[in-house]
C-alpha cells in the first residue's frame, strides 16, 4: 500500500486546496522528504491523514479552521487521500466538514461527510459505518501509532524502562496476535452464555464475583474515558501553548523568554530597584542631617566676621575699662628705666600725658564698636567655628555622585523592565505580552499536571485489567464446580477445546512472532546504534512484552542507564522490527526524528533506517535536522521532495517542489 497524494483544505494555515504528491521511485519504493520550519504545517500533515482516514470530533476541527476563512463565515474543512492498495487499485478517500448555510456556524453546527471512490468509481455510502469499518481493516488504527509517528511517540518508548508494557495491546494488533486472542475470548464468552442457560448459578460466591467483575470492568470503563478526557485536555492544552508561542512570535518578533530567562532578568531588575531604593534613602538621610547646615553655609563667613567684630569690641571694652592703669603705666615706661627724650618732663607734663592717654584710651577705637548679636563666650565662639569647619568638611560633596548613580540606576530599571517586556510600545501591547506569558506558563503547568494524571490513569488500567483477569479466573473456577447437563456437555467441551486450541496457537503465534521481533529489532538497533560492542541481544518476554538488553557479559542493561540518543534509536529500532513483523505493507510517516540525536546517531538513521523503513516512507524534517550533507546522503534514496513555506504576516501554507535549498 503506497499514499500517493494528498489535499488539505481550509485547516489550520493551509487556507486553500493543497495537493502534495508522493511520486514513486523506479525501483518502486518511494521515499518522499518534506521539510518544513517549525509552525509551517508538517504536524497538521499528520493530523490530516489521520482524520482523512478515521475522522475525528467537530469541536477539534472547528478550532483548527483557517482563522481568515472562518471570519469569513467558510466553516467547510476537506481532506482526500488517494492510496494505492497491495493489489494495484486505487483508492480514494475525502472527508469534510461543513456547516452548511447556518450563519455563524458553531463547532456543533458541523456535519461529517464521507466519500470513498475505488477504482474511480464512486461507492455507495448509505452506510458510512460499512465504508469506515473497511478503511479500519486496510488501514488498522490500532498499529498506525507504529507507522504514523513524531519524535513524541519515539520519546514515550524511550521514557522509562517498561514504556513497552503500556503498548501490550497495540503490540499484538501490530504482531497480528489481537484477533484471535479475540476469537478465543468470543468463544470463552458463548462456552459462558450456554452455561447460563441451563446451570443454576446461585452460589452466593459466584454472584458476589460476578457483580465484582462487574463493578471492575464499570471502573475500567469509566477509566479509560476519564484517560481519553484526560489525553484530549491534555492535547488540548499543547495546541494552546503552541498557538500562544505563535501568537507572541507573530506580535513581538521574537522568542518567548523561559522560565530561568525571565527570573535572570527579573532578578537583575530588583537588584537594581532594591539599589535604587537605597542611594534615594541615604539622599534622603543626608538631607535631614547635614543638608540643613549645608544650605546656612552662606553664612559662615558673615558669622565668622561678627565673632572676629565681637571679639575686637571686647578687647576694646577691657582697655578703656583698664585705661587709668594702662596710661600710668605707659608715662612710667617713658621715664623709666631711663628717659628716652632729652629735657626731662616735669610732674606737671607727666600728669599731662597721662591724662591725655587715658583720654586717647577711654575713648578706643568707635569704628570697630559692633553690636553683640552672638555675644558668645571665646570657649563658644571656638566650638561654633569648629563645627562650621566640620561641615564644610562633611559628606555633604558625595550628594551629587549619589544623584548621579540615582539617575543610572533609574535608566538601568527602566531598560530592563523594557527587555522584560520587549517591543512593546503601548499599554494594550503590554497587556497583550502579560496575558501570553501567563497564558504559556498556564498551560506549561497543565500541560504538567495532566501528563502526571495521564501517567497514573494508565497505570490505574492496567491494574484494572490485572484484577479483571484474576475475578475471571476465579469465575471460571466458580462454574466448573457445577455439572452441565449431557446435552450441553459436548458443547460446551468443543468450546473448550476450540478455546484452548486457540490459546496454544496463540502462544505459539506470540512466541514466534516476538522472537521474530527481537531479531529485526536487534538487526536494526545494530545498524543505528553508535554503541553496538555495548549490547549483545535485545530479549522481549512473549508474555509481558518487557525488553531486555543483554550486554557481553551476560548482565542486564537498563533502559534508563543508556543516553538519551541511544534511547531513541532503541525506539526506532523498536518501531521498525513492529512494522517487519506485521507483515503489513503500509507506509512509514515520520515527523522530526532527529531532533533529539547527535551527528552519529543522525548518519546511522538516514544511511540506514531511511532506506530500509518500508517500501514508501514519508519523512518530515526542518533544515537543521536534514541539513545539506545529510540530504546528499538521502538523495540517492529520495523519490522526490517538497517544502513548506509559511507566510507568517497571512499565516498561509503552501507547498513548493523541491527541498529548502532547491527552490
Amino acid at each position: 500500500m503506497k499514499f500517493t497524494r494528498l489535499v488539505i483544505e481550509n485547516y489550520k494555515s493551509f487556507q486553500f486546496a493543497t495537493e502534495i504528491p508522493f511520486p514513486v521511485g523506479a525501483d518502486g519504493k518511494s521515499i518522499f522528504l518534506i521539510g518544513g520550519m517549525n509552525g509551517a504545517g508538517k504536524t497538521s500533515i499528520m493530523e490530516a491523514v489521520s482524520f482523512c482516514l478515521y475522522g475525528t470530533k467537530p469541536e477539534v476541527i472547528y478550532k483548527n479552521i483557517n482563522r481568515k476563512e472562518l471570519a469569513r463565515g467558510n466553516t467547510s474543512v476537506s481532506f482526500e487521500l488517494v492510496v494505492e492498495l497491495d493489489d494495484g487499485s486505487e483508492l480514494i478517500v475525502k472527508r469534510s466538514w461543513s456547516g452548511g448555510v447556518v450563519n455563524d456556524a458553531k463547532a456543533k453546527d458541523l456535519e461529517e461527510r464521507l466519500v470513498v471512490v475505488q477504482d474511480g468509481k464512486r461507492v455507495s455510502v448509505q452506510n458510512k459505518q460499512m465504508w469506515q469499518d473497511f478503511i479500519r481493516a486496510t488501514i488498522p488504527p490500532g498499529i498506525t501509532q507504529f507507522f504514523f509517528f513524531d519524535g513524541e511517540k519515539i520519546q514515550e518508548i524511550a521514557a522509562d524502562d517498561h514504556s513497552e508494557l503500556r503498548l501490550k495491546k497495540s503490540l499484538e494488533a501490530a504482531l497480528g496476535i489481537q484477533y484471535i486472542t479475540k476469537l478465543s475470548e468470543d468463544v470463552l464468552y458463548i462456552k459462558t452464555e450456554e452455561r447460563r442457560g441451563f446451570v443454576q448459578i446461585s452460589d452466593e460466591d459466584l454472584e458476589f464475583k460476578e457483580s465484582e467483575l462487574k463493578r471492575e470492568k464499570s471502573k475500567v470503563s469509566r477509566t479509560i474515558q476519564e484517560r481519553n478526557e484526560v489525553k484530549a485536555e491534555l492535547d488540548a492544552f499543547k495546541n494552546q501553548h503552541q498557538e500562544a508561542k505563535e501568537r507572541f512570535q507573530a506580535t513581538f518578533n521574537a522568542e518567548p523568554e523561559t522560565r530561568d530567562s525571565i527570573r535572570e532578568a527579573e532578578k537583575a531588575r530588583i537588584q537594581a530597584s532594591n539599589r535604587l531604593g537605597q542611594v534615594e534613602n541615604e539622599l534622603k538621610t543626608m538631607c535631614e542631617g547635614v543638608l540643613p547646615f549645608a544650605i546656612a553655609g552662606r553664612l559662615f563667613a558673615d558669622i565668622r566676621k561678627q565673632i572676629d567684630a565681637e571679639r575686637e569690641t571686647v578687647q576694646y571694652e577691657a582697655i578703656r575699662d583698664n585705661a587709668a592703669i594702662l596710661a600710668r603705666k605707659i608715662v612710667r615706661v617713658v621715664e623709666e628705666p631711663e628717659p628716652i627724650y632729652r629735657e626731662k618732663l616735669s610732674a606737671e607734663k607727666m600728669a599731662e600725658l597721662e591724662q591725655r592717654i587715658f583720654r586717647l584710651l577711654q575713648q578706643g577705637d568707635s569704628v570697630n564698636d559692633s553690636i553683640k548679636i552672638l555675644n558668645l563666650s571665646d570657649r563658644d565662639a571656638a566650638r561654633v567655628l569648629q563645627k562650621m569647619e566640620t561641615l564644610e568638611n562633611s559628606d555633604v560633596f558625595l550628594i551629587q555622585p549619589l544623584l548621579e548613580e540615582k539617575q543610572e540606576l533609574a535608566v538601568q530599571v527602566r531598560q530592563l523592565e523594557a527587555a522584560l517586556q520587549p517591543g512593546i510600545a503601548s499599554d494594550s501591547e503590554k497587556e497583550l505580552f502579560d496575558q501570553l506569558q501567563a497564558e504559556m506558563e498556564s498551560c506549561l503547568t497543565q500541560i504538567g499536571r495532566k501528563t502526571e494524571q495521564l501517567r497514573l490513569l494508565e497505570d490505574e488500567i492496567l491494574a484494572l485489567e490485572k484484577r479483571i483477569r484474576d475475578i475471571e479466573l476465579d469465575v471460571e473456577k466458580l462454574y466448573e464446580k457445577h455439572h452441565v447437563s449431557k446435552e450441553k456437555a459436548g458443547f460446551i467441551e468443543e468450546c473448550d477445546a476450540i478455546a484452548n486450541l486457540l490459546n496454544q496457537y496463540t502462544v505459539r503465534l506470540r512466541k514466534n512472532k516476538v522472537h521474530l521481533l527481537q531479531e529485526k529489532t536487534f538487526e536494526m538497533y545494530r545498524m543505528l546504534s553508535s554503541k553496538t560492542g555495548l549490547i549483545k541481544d535485545i530479549l522481549i518476554d512473549d508474555k509481558s512484552y518487557e525488553i531486555k538488553m543483554i550486554d557481553r557479559n551476560g548482565h542486564e542493561i537498563r533502559k534508563s542507564s543508556l543516553a538519551a540518543g541511544e534511547k531513541e534509536v532503541f525506539a526506532l529500532s523498536l518501531l521498525w522490527g513492529l512494522a517487519q513483523t506485521s507483515q503489513l505493507q503500509l507506509p512509514i510517516l515520520i515527523d522530526t526524528p532527529l531532533s533529539r540525536l547527535d551527528s552519529t546517531h543522525r548518519d546511522n538513521i538516514i544511511k540506514h533506517y531511511f532506506p530500509n523503513a518500508g517500501q514508501q516512507v514519508i519523512i518530515l524534517s526542518t533544515d537543521t535536522e536534514i541539513d545539506k550533507d545529510y540530504y546528499r546522503n538521502l538523495q540517492p534514496y529520495l523519490s522526490g521532495a517538497a517544502s513548506l513555506e509559511f507566510e507568517p504576516r497571512q499565516e498561509l501554507t503552501t507547498v513548493k517542489q523541491g527541498y529548502f535549498w532547491e527552490q
